[in-house]
């Protein structure tokens, strides 16, 4: 009793602190959402004005919400992005703050789940949460139709909540099949979800309860996934990667690197983030090694667990298509958000070891770490900053070019609004037809 009263008056006295923190982290980001956010159809978004207009001219079915959009199929991020664009007239920066709300409440839901399972004072969530609520999401934070990703990570946490709550109220196990099962119609990275889940119960061995029922939905969900999928060859895959395990290896490092901004001031280039993706890796390797040695360690690390290996699944994915492309793209805004979560899983999984042992080396990591990420969550501030600025001029650019679309240049309109021309003039002329978009007044 006199050992319990003193910690609650400790975390007590660090609660208050740690939501100020968290409440500046929030709202850093949704500044950032709100500044240079412009309401332009860019590039993939155009595919939405294609389903506004079937719509409008009543002719919307089922198999065009499903039909993929590249390797992704979206029927959930559809519905919504269709509903929010009848109540907005095509606003695309409805959808980006939409984005901004999810990411939100996920983070207030994994801080949540996280104080649940590990017991840990909130302080040790604030900076898995200012990594979380990086600028470097820049590419994905400015574009609405990334509502998509953001749904995924929603799902994910929504998911590990019902999964816990599942053990004294069964039910809850639906709730997080039903979850799972959103993220898997989302976005082809929505599938990563199942592997999280999977790990999560393994590592609070409710085998028989949670496991069978998860399993048995991953395969059926993920077998009508599938169905009628249409695969592109692009000249990467399995085989590739297999024959080429060194260029795969540095890109896979580089994803989780890319993390991390390029700064002259650090004297951080791509080597560098490399090494440090590198770094995180063998990190988050060493966290799944600790459960391994102390399994009643997996009740508390199962949250960290579970974003590491839905982290690495992913990255898994992107280098099987992704690197034969080149490892310049490795480190490409739009691959970092679900890194983020990988790094900021890495962290939570040592902060919850040194909070819950009296390891002396796992303390002295959590303090390297915390000034690892104090450095770049700052330069992720500069960079995301630059890049924003950059953005918004390119995309009231793109406003320009939509209003005059009867005689803008296809040399301006490809690279700044909508890579296939010919269909450009047409999706503008349905958009001022019916005063959408930047058209709307």
């Amino acid at each position: 009793m006199s050992m319990t009263r003193p910690r609650l008056l400790s975390e007590a006295r660090t609660t208050g602190p740690a939501v100020v923190l968290l409440a500046a982290a929030a709202a850093a980001y949704t500044a950032y959402v709100y500044i240079f956010s412009v309401n332009v159809p860019y590039q993939d978004e155009w595919a939405m004005v294609i389903l506004y207009r079937l719509t409008v001219h009543g002719q919307l079915t089922l198999t065009a919400l499903w039909t993929q959009h590249n390797e992704n199929r979206m029927l959930f991020p559809n519905l919504l992005m269709l509903v929010l664009d009848h109540l907005d007239h095509l606003n695309t920066r409805v959808e980006m703050f939409a984005s901004c709300a999810l990411l939100l409440l996920t983070v207030a839901g994994l801080a949540a789940v996280y104080r649940w399972t590990t017991k840990a004072a909130l302080l040790w969530f604030v900076p898995a949460a200012f990594v979380i609520f990086s600028w470097l999401q820049w590419a994905v934070a400015l574009q609405g139709f990334a509502i998509a990703l953001y749904m995924i990570l929603f799902c994910l946490v929504v998911s590990l909540i019902a999964l816990t709550l599942a053990e004294r109220r069964p039910w809850f196990l639906l709730l997080a099949i039903a979850a799972a099962t959103v993220a898997s119609y989302s976005s082809t990275q929505g599938l990563a979800i199942w592997l999280a889940g999977l790990v999560f119960i393994l590592a609070r061995q409710r085998r028989r309860r949670q496991l069978v029922p998860w399993i048995a939905s991953a395969c059926v969900i993920s077998a009508i996934y599938w169905i009628g999928f249409i695969w592109v060859d692009t000249g990467g895959g399995v085989r590739w990667a297999v024959a080429h395990p060194g260029v795969s290896l540095h890109y896979f490092s580089l994803l989780v690197g890319g993390t991390v901004p390029v700064s002259r001031l650090l004297h951080l280039g791509t080597t560098q983030q490399e090494v440090i993706g590198f770094g995180i890796l063998v990190l988050g390797a060493a966290a799944f090694g600790y459960w391994v040695w102390r399994p009643a360690s997996g009740e508390w690390l199962a949250v960290p667990l579970a974003l590491i290996g839905f982290g690495v699944l992913i990255d898994f994915l992107i280098t099987i298509g992704r690197a034969h492309l080149g490892l310049q793209l490795a480190t490409s805004s739009r691959y970092t958000l679900f890194n983020l979560w990988l790094v900021a899983g890495v962290w939570l999984a040592w902060a919850a070891i040194a909070s819950r042992t009296r390891l002396p080396a796992a303390r002295g990591l959590a303090a390297i770490l915390v000034l690892f990420y104090l450095l770049d969550v700052v330069g992720s501030y500069h960079s995301g900053l630059i890049e924003g600025r950059i953005t918004r001029v390119q995309r009231e650019q793109a406003v320009s070019l939509v209003r005059h679309y009867q005689t803008a240049p296809e040399s301006q309109v490809v690279p700044l609004v909508y890579q296939v021309y010919p269909g450009f003039k047409p999706l503008a002329e349905f958009l001022a037809a019916h005063h959408l978009s930047v058209f709307y007044h």
